[in-house]
């Protein structure tokens, strides 16, 4: 590639700005290497930003109480909470830890700052220089033309993983879905609590971590949040009824479930933003994409028009903003050394790429509508215990069933292992996102707190490995917990860490 200028070298280059690449890049700085972070966009914060994806599918809590997915994540919502973008009072064990998606993007970039972390905005991960089978820099596409960035690691946060996929590494193709998002301004929030409240038994019962209707009011009137879940739509009255009296249509053309009907809103703001338009992406050809986009703003006008004139609190609202891109919830990810699957469990099986013509019958959807009879995807048992991987790296609660036990996070802990970054045959790079690590289905570790987690651990794997001048791969895990552990990381209570051989001699002594 004919490229305009070599930059200066650095330890760590991190590719991607989202949730996972902004926690790389600190946890890469914290251990003292010279970091850039590349971003194609004028902003950070990846999907969850441009897309205005405003709440974080809550890990942090187990159903007890306990505080156990710290480090940068944290840090990151307790910023938030003190600017007022979030709520104080969200330590709570479900789903619905709502943000301002603007103000993250900002508090993103006070953290860049303040961690001495070089970000260049404009600027798109193009393909990695390689020397065998070890990544030595990546050519990047800036306005000034394509240039080089030699680095000591690499960590891919791309979401597609596109700097291991360009490398050679061995990925899959997961058929997952997309959405587009808009945001509602002059909504009354309150008059549509109050439909609930007269009609309760019209509330959906046990979707997207929401119980029930009481659960929903007192999210309303204790913590300040409207939280209507995601695909709740599909069992609401409102849109039910239209749909059989012709009024509403679920689908245009490839586009479906568009009675889906996620209603995101906090009190004061007189905003919502809706999640209720799905598109099956079979691939990243960009003229599938380019099609996907301009169907979707179309999709999401007709959403719009409907709710204005259906749904109670939204008769004079309008449309204020269209989000700025398609999420691609899946897409490309690695086949890894180790891979996280449904059970939320370390295994080590093959993992087959879904059949892309396959259009709501490939792997993914099935395992995640509840539809395999497969043993191999079906879903997670009921018991209550921790799971752990000798080469943990973060913990989040355990998830539950809520059709076999009536809850949806559980009491115990799952341990995140370090392989799921790792792929296979290419060394001095780590994939971060949680949408192309290692894991089936691939949605498994795809949600804002957990890619912070995991960019985290790979930043500060990539650092330590950059100062000790080896592959990351050749680092000793307990070298990358210990590390992780002066970063405030959870990996475990006192028993586990002592097991685990990370207590100080004086302690494991007592």
């Amino acid at each position: 590639m004919r490229i305009s200028k070599e930059f200066p070298a650095v330890d760590v280059l991190v590719c991607g700005g989202g949730c996972a690449g902004c926690a790389a890049a600190i946890g890469a700085s914290k251990t003292g290497a010279s970091v850039i972070l590349l971003e194609r966009n004028s902003f950070l914060g990846g999907i969850a930003s441009s897309s205005m994806i405003s709440n974080i599918y809550n890990h942090y809590i187990t159903r007890d109480g306990r505080l156990v997915m710290r480090g940068i994540g944290l840090e990151w919502m307790e910023r938030m909470v003190k600017k007022k973008a979030a709520p104080p009072n969200w330590k709570y064990p479900d789903g619905r830890l709502v943000h301002d998606p603007e103000q993250m993007k900002v508090t993103f970039d006070e953290m860049m700052s303040d961690y001495g972390v070089r970000v260049l905005f404009h600027t798109m991960a193009l393909e990695p220089d390689k020397t065998d089978n070890r990544i030595t820099g990546v050519y990047i596409n800036t306005p000034e033309g394509p240039a080089l960035i030699r680095a000591k690691q690499i960590v891919d946060s791309t979401g597609e993983c596109d700097m291991a996929w360009r490398a050679g590494a061995p990925t899959r193709y997961a058929c997952g879905m997309a959405t587009l998002t808009f945001k509602f301004a002059n909504v009354n929030l309150e008059e549509l609590y109050l439909h609930f409240k007269k009609y309760p038994e019209t509330f959906p019962v046990g979707i997207d971590a929401m119980k029930n209707f009481e659960e929903f009011e007192e999210v309303w009137l204790n913590r300040d949040v409207l939280y209507f879940p995601h695909s709740g739509g599909e069992e609401w009255d409102l849109f039910q009824n239209a749909i059989k009296e012709g009024r509403f249509s679920k689908e245009m053309e490839d586009i479906f479930s568009m009675d889906s009907c996620c209603i995101i809103g906090r009190k004061g703001t007189n905003t919502a933003v809706i999640n209720s338009q799905m598109w099956r992406i079979t691939s990243l050809d960009p003229f599938v994409l380019s099609d996907a986009e301009a169907k979707t703003h179309k999709a999401a006008a007709y959403v719009a028009d409907f709710m204005i004139r259906c749904i109670p609190g939204f008769q004079h609202a309008y449309v204020a903003q269209i989000s700025d891109e398609l999420a691609l919830r899946v897409s490309r990810g690695i086949k890894g050394i180790r891979t996280f699957d449904k059970d939320e469990r370390t295994v080590m099986e093959t993992i087959e790429s879904d059949d892309p013509t396959a259009n709501g019958t490939d792997v993914e959807y099935n395992i995640l509508r509840g539809l395999t009879t497969d043993p191999k995807y079906a879903k997670s048992t009921v018991e209550e215990e921790n799971i752990y991987a000798p080469d943990v790296i973060a913990c989040r609660p355990k998830q539950m069933n809520f059709k076999l036990t009536g809850e949806f996070v559980s009491k115990s802990t799952v341990d995140i292992p370090f392989g799921v970054m790792l792929p296979q045959t290419i060394d001095n790079l780590l994939v971060a996102s949680g949408k192309s690590v290692s894991a089936v289905p691939q949605t498994m570790l795809r949600y804002q707190s957990a890619g912070m987690a995991l960019g985290q651990a790979a930043g500060a794997a990539a650092g330590l490995a950059a100062k000790a001048g080896i592959a990351v791969r050749a680092l000793d895990i307990q070298t990358i917990q210990k590390e992780l552990l002066r970063q405030d990381v959870y990996l475990g209570d006192e028993k586990r860490l002592k097991e685990l051989g990370l207590l100080p001699a004086e302690r494991t002594m007592k």
